[in-house]
C-alpha cells in the first residue's frame, strides 16, 4: 500500500467517524447512556473481593475443662479478632463451637470433633486465614502432647516447659478455585464498555454503510482514485476508530468519577482495540445484507443484549455455572470480558490473555472476509 492510499483511506475513515460523532444523539447513546448502566450495575454488584485487614472468629466455649480456654489464646493472631459467645449467635462470619467435654476427651487421649461454621458470603480470604490459623493451632497442641509424652495431662496446664513447633501447617487454594468474584466499576465499566461498543458500532456503521449506498456515496466514491477494496478497507477503518473512541471516553469518565482500575492499561486497551476491529467488521456485514435502517438497528439490539448477558457484561461470568460459561464462548464478549477480568482482578499478564486475542483477532479476520464478500457499492 502506497503512502498516497493510505491517506486517501484515512481521509475517508476519518470523514466517516465525523459525520457519526457530529449526529446529535451522539453522545447521548455513547456516553451518557452507558454511565446510567455503569452506576446500576457497579451499585448492584458491588466490590468485595477485598478480605478485611483482620479476619473475626466468634468462639462458643463450652468445655468444662481449661483445655478449652488455653486453646482459644493458641488462635490468637495479630490479623484474627477473638469473639466469644455462651451461645450461637444469630449474625456471624465464622463460628467455632468447643463442646463440653473438649478438655477430658482430650485428657483421655481420645480424638474429637469441632464444630466450625461459615457465613454465606462471607470472605473467601478471610475464611481461608481463620481456617489456616485454626490448623495451626490444632497442630500445635498435637505436636505438644506428642512432645510432652506419657506423662499426666490433667496436670500439664499447671506447668510444663516450652516446646517447639514440630509440625508447620500452610494453606493454598487449589488450581483453578475461583477466590475473587469480579464486582464494583472495576467490572461494570469494562462491561459496559464491550455492551455499547457491540450497540453503537453496529448501529451507527450499519445504518451509515446502508445509507451511503443508498445515496449513491459509495458509488461517487469510485469515480475518485479509491477502488472499491480502498473503500470497503476505509469504512472499516472508521467503524473500528467510533468504537474504540467510545471506548476512551468511558475509560476516562471511568478513571476521573470511578477510580476505574483495569490492571494494565496498554494491554487492555489493546483487547477493547481487536474486539473493536471485530465489531467494525459485523457492522459493516450487517450494513451490506440489510435493506432497511428499522432492519440493522433491531439486529444490533439483539445481538448486543444477547452477547453481554452470556458473555459476562451484565455479571461475573465467574458465578455462573460451568455449563452456561461453556456456552458463553460462542459470545465475543465473552472473550473480551474474560480477558480484562484476568486483567484486573487475576493479576494476568500478556501471556494470559493471548489465547483470547487469538480468538478474538481470528474472529476479526473472519468477519473482515465475510464483510468484504458481501460488502457492495450499489442495491
Amino acid at each position: 500500500m502506497t503512502m498516497r492510499r493510505a491517506k486517501r483511506i484515512l481521509h475517508v475513515a476519518g470523514n466517516d467517524l465525523r459525520i457519526m460523532v457530529g449526529d446529535k444523539a451522539f453522545f447521548f447513546w455513547t456516553l451518557a447512556f452507558p454511565i446510567f448502566f455503569i452506576v446500576m450495575f457497579g451499585l448492584l454488584y458491588k466490590s468485595g473481593e477485598n478480605a478485611p485487614a483482620v479476619a473475626e472468629l466468634t468462639v462458643v466455649n463450652l468445655d468444662e475443662g481449661r483445655w478449652g480456654g488455653y486453646f482459644v489464646e493458641k488462635i490468637k493472631a495479630p490479623n484474627l479478632t477473638i469473639k466469644t459467645a455462651d451461645a450461637e449467635p444469630a449474625e456471624y462470619s465464622r463460628l467455632l463451637v468447643l463442646p463440653a467435654d473438649f478438655s477430658a476427651r482430650i485428657e483421655a487421649r481420645r480424638d474429637q470433633a469441632l464444630a466450625f461454621k461459615k457465613r454465606s458470603g462471607a470472605s473467601v480470604k478471610a475464611a481461608a486465614r481463620v481456617e489456616t490459623r485454626l490448623y495451626q493451632s490444632i497442630a500445635r497442641v498435637i505436636s505438644e502432647l506428642v512432645l510432652y509424652g506419657e506423662g499426666d495431662l490433667t496436670k500439664f496446664l499447671d506447668g510444663h516447659p516450652e516446646f517447639r513447633d514440630i509440625v508447620r501447617v500452610e494453606s493454598r487454594f487449589p488450581e483453578k478455585t475461583v477466590t475473587v468474584v469480579p464486582s464494583g466499576f472495576d467490572h461494570s465499566i469494562p462491561g459496559t464498555t464491550i455492551q455499547f461498543i457491540m450497540m453503537m458500532v453496529i448501529i451507527y456503521g450499519g445504518v451509515t454503510v446502508l445509507e451511503d449506498r443508498k445515496k449513491g456515496v459509495l458509488a461517487r466514491m469510485l469515480f475518485s482514485p479509491l477502488s472499491t477494496a480502498d473503500v470497503f478497507q476505509a469504512k472499516l477503518l472508521g467503524r473500528w476508530s467510533l468504537g474504540f473512541l467510545q471506548a476512551l471516553m468511558l475509560i476516562v469518565v471511568g478513571k476521573i468519577f470511578f477510580g476505574l482500575n483495569l490492571g494494565s492499561l496498554p494491554l487492555a486497551l489493546l483487547v477493547i482495540a481487536v474486539f473493536a476491529l471485530a465489531m467494525a467488521a459485523l457492522s459493516v456485514f450487517i450494513g451490506s445484507l440489510c435493506t432497511k435502517e428499522d432492519m440493522i438497528i433491531g439486529l444490533a439490539v439483539l445481538l448486543a443484549n444477547m452477547f453481554a448477558g452470556l458473555g459476562g457484561c451484565w455479571w461475573p461470568n465467574e458465578i455462573v455455572p460451568p455449563a452456561v460459561r461453556r456456552v458463553a464462548m460462542i459470545s465475543p464478549a465473552h472473550w473480551a470480558m474474560d480477558a480484562l477480568h484476568k486483567l484486573r482482578f487475576f493479576q494476568g499478564g500478556f501471556a494470559d490473555i493471548l489465547p483470547n486475542l487469538g480468538v478474538l483477532l481470528a474472529l476479526s479476520v473472519v468477519l473482515a472476509v465475510v464483510a468484504g464478500r458481501a460488502f457492495k457499492i450499489r442495491d
